[in-house]
């Protein structure tokens, strides 16, 4: 048995050590970060593809997002929103371009410092087999008993947090499945609120809820919004006359830009996603 044993855990530990000798795809950059004197994003050029074989999935990128301004980057799948969202947040490293934030390249930030600055609320939001106050406290540890209901209260979450009878101690189950959808999202935009970080992506934030729910949550999504530098990315058109600009992305170039009203008057994709979206919501009435 010792023998069988000794095998097993050789193998393991083989693969153990090929995957931490395997260098990051991104590196830190040496030296201190840099300290940005505004939440200014400017992309410019911007292009990227995941190996030097296949073809660009973000082609010539530019937009400007100003300290707190409101920006909405819409397409159909594979237009390469998520792949923008892996470059802002330092998962991958863009090839060709820029990308700079409060006037430094985005390379110069360091990935725990950058992402300090962001707060991310996507429609695939991971919570932990715990409690409400613990997955809240991951945003940031150091937070009051207060400062969590104040961000509850935001989210307006914490009537449902007062219902259970475990209040903020009640443990959720993996992925939060003892949740709704609708509760699964408030409980990711009360953890953003917490954060308080200066700049928010909202990544397909309200996608796969029901009308109601989505309403619901978009006033929650408002609510975060205010005073802070924000790029929503997301394929469904609805809430989008607030926004400063949309971008339309399609097969990673921006294809249209304007205001939702500016969009709606002009031939193009955006147009089509509108009208095919409304006679969807017709049908389903």
């Amino acid at each position: 048995m010792i023998f069988e044993h000794l095998e097993a855990s050789l193998a393991a530990a083989r693969r153990l050590f090929a995957l931490i000798d395997t260098r990051p795809a991104v590196q830190d950059p040496p030296g201190p970060p840099p300290q940005p004197a505004n939440y200014h994003l400017e992309v410019k050029g911007l292009r990227f593809r995941y190996a030097p074989e296949e073809p660009w999935v973000l082609d010539g990128i530019d937009f400007t997002l100003p300290e707190g301004g409101r920006v909405a980057i819409v397409g159909p799948s594979g237009a390469g929103k998520s792949t923008l969202v892996n470059l802002l947040l330092r998962f991958w490293d863009y090839e060709e371009g820029s990308i700079r934030l409060g006037g430094y390249e985005l390379k110069a930030y360091p990935q725990e410092e950058l992402r300090r600055l962001i707060a991310v609320v996507s429609q695939q939001t991971h919570l932990f087999h715990a409690t409400i106050a613990e997955n809240l406290l991951l945003a940031r540890p150091g937070a009051s008993r207060e400062e969590i209901r104040q961000a509850a209260r935001e989210a307006r979450l914490e009537e449902f947090i007062q219902s259970l009878p475990g209040g903020y101690e009640t443990c959720i189950g993996e992925e939060g499945l003892k949740l709704s959808g609708g509760q699964r999202q408030r409980l990711a935009i009360a953890r953003a609120l917490l954060k308080n970080a200066p700049i928010l992506i909202l990544d397909e934030a309200t996608s796969g809820l029901d009308t109601v729910t989505e309403g619901e949550v978009r006033q929650a999504v408002y609510r975060l919004m205010a005073g802070r530098t924000t790029l929503i990315i997301t394929h469904r058109l609805a809430g989008l006359e607030a926004m400063d600009e949309i971008l339309v992305l399609d097969k990673g170039r921006i294809v249209q830009r304007g205001r939702h009203d500016e969009l709606l008057r002009q031939e193009g994709l955006y147009r089509r996603m509108w009208e095919l979206q409304h006679e969807v919501l017709e049908l389903d009435s």
